[in-house]
């Protein structure tokens, strides 16, 4: 059975743009990314159901893992979403399967919810994110929101975070029975024909599965783009492009998602993974892709070739999320009191962290953020007018695939941002050999006396940022807007001897 969704319309690429002109087609493009007037949107087959979203109203409550910033600053407005909707269950759809997969049955009931941030609609850029939530830590977390919100919310991009997973769903539950009690999302996991599990669990502890998992991102994503209803989400949004986004355990489900789910209905325009893609790539997979990958996740994961349709982007000394999203994320957890200590006592997401790591303070300076709100651009850009995303760029390996690093430590290749090259603190991609801190790093942050014997001079410190940052943004991996603030953030830093 196929279901339809009527067909985003929104801002024609400079491809299209130029062929209508070859054929003598006089268009007007005033508009484009304001609010759409076609009421007869041409339908698109899915052979998923988008979901029905109820706006969540329960006295008493407020939402889980809401923003933790002011958003009525940047002119956006967060709403919440029960969504309910019917999912398939599949054979073939991980992580680690690279063919479509199969569907095994169908017609079974989910609830979730779904976090809409809209701006104003004439500041709406034609682009809506879609994020999958990453839930290693038993709850929520938006870490690409996190890491390049402040870029986002600049650009004005829409943007919806997916409660796609049983764990993250769970905690929703347990949190606030009240409010998200009749949410449901569990499956039975086993394989009718096979008896094995349909989507395995990625540790050996019994769980549920998310064999609805992929659905549910359909499906949610299906009814945000369905924005003619006047009780629609996106009502009065013309939506052009839908780009899926997610890092770390949700960029690995997005990497399954891309491989086997993708072809079927091709829903997504494009995909941005932050830390990472998890197996290769499929060739033949027509929506771009772009995997950033920081220094601290090299030693865990192969590089896996590139297709037309593909990057992968790796950025010195940068770790597993920034102090930045560290610093975003702990103002998310301490507000709602979500993620518990393992005495049940409520802590923040840099104390989950501290016990397992070497030395404090956790997180390198190098701002991920940057690089992924430029793959972002990148990829619409690509979408757009088919011009694509600057070339695959990697660290230094030798023959044995270990990363090579100067006389000083710092590896080589790879995106180098002024906080790597010209850094006002001694970063180290690594902290240890536990999980999470061997991949969370540390940083020690230069005293005024070090930073005189660095760069003799504020001008002096100055003229290196603008060097390199220029040097990264004519590369293509920073966007020209961030260069310039990068610059003017240097241009505080007080250096003198």
């Amino acid at each position: 059975m196929k279901f339809t969704t009527p067909r985003r319309g929104g801002r024609i690429g400079a491809v299209a743009f130029a062929s209508l002109l070859i054929a003598g087609t006089t268009l007007s493009l005033a508009g484009c990314t304001t609010a759409s007037t076609n009421s007869d949107a041409t339908k698109i087959e899915y052979s998923v159901p988008p979901a029905v979203l109820t706006p969540v109203e329960v006295a008493g409550t407020t939402p889980m893992a809401a923003a933790s910033i002011d958003l009525g600053e940047y002119g956006y407005t967060e709403t919440e979403y029960y969504a309910d909707g019917k999912a398939n269950r599949y054979r073939g759809a991980s992580n680690m399967d690279s063919t479509t997969a199969e569907v095994i049955d169908s017609n079974h009931d989910y609830r979730t919810r779904v976090l809409v941030r809209t701006p104003e609609a004439g500041k709406f850029n034609g682009t809506l994110l879609v994020e999958w939530t990453n839930v290693t830590i038993g709850v929520d977390a938006d870490f690409v929101f996190a890491e390049a919100h402040e870029e986002y919310l600049r650009e004005g991009y829409a943007y919806a975070v997916v409660s796609a997973q049983n764990a993250g769903i769970d905690a929703l539950k347990s949190w606030s029975p009240k409010r998200y009690g009749s949410l449901h999302a569990a499956s039975i996991n086993a394989d009718p024909t096979t008896g094995e599990a349909i989507d395995a669990c990625p540790t050996p502890a019994p769980c549920p599965g998310d064999a609805y998992s992929w659905d549910i991102f359909s499906g949610v994503t299906e009814a945000l783009l369905d924005t003619n209803s006047p009780d629609a989400a996106l009502s009065g949004f013309d939506v052009a492009n839908v780009i899926a986004v997610g890092q770390s355990q949700s960029a690995s489900r997005l990497t399954g998602y891309y491989n086997t789910i993708q072809p079927i209905d091709n829903l997504f325009d494009g995909f941005v993974l932050w830390d990472r893609a998890t197996n290769a790539l499929r060739d033949d997979v027509q929506a771009p892709a772009i995997s950033i990958n920081s220094e601290s996740l090299t030693p865990l994961f192969p590089v896996f070739p590139n297709g037309d349709n593909t990057r992968t982007w790796e950025i010195a000394g940068a770790t597993h999320g920034s102090k930045y999203a560290a610093a975003y994320v702990d103002g998310m957890f301490t507000r709602d009191n979500g993620l518990k200590g393992p005495d049940g006592t409520p802590i923040s997401f840099t104390e989950w962290v501290a016990p397992t790591c070497a030395s404090e303070p956790i997180f390198s300076t190098v701002e991920n953020g940057l690089v992924i709100a430029d793959a972002t651009d990148a990829i619409v850009k690509w979408i757009e007018t088919g011009v694509p995303a600057p070339d695959t760029i990697l660290f230094e390996r030798d023959a044995d695939g270990n990363l090579v690093r100067d006389e000083q430590g710092n590896v080589k290749g790879g995106i180098q941002l002024a906080d790597f090259l010209v850094p006002t603190a001694a970063l180290n991609a690594f902290n240890g050999t536990n999980f999470p801190c061997a991949v969370s790093g540390s940083r020690t942050e230069f005293t005024s006396s070090e930073l005189a014997n660095l760069y003799g001079s504020s001008s002096d410190y100055v003229a290196q940022v603008t060097s390199v940052t220029q040097a990264v943004e004519k590369a293509g991996y920073i966007l020209p807007v961030d260069a310039e603030s990068v610059i003017s953030a240097a241009k505080k830093v007080k250096i003198s001897k």
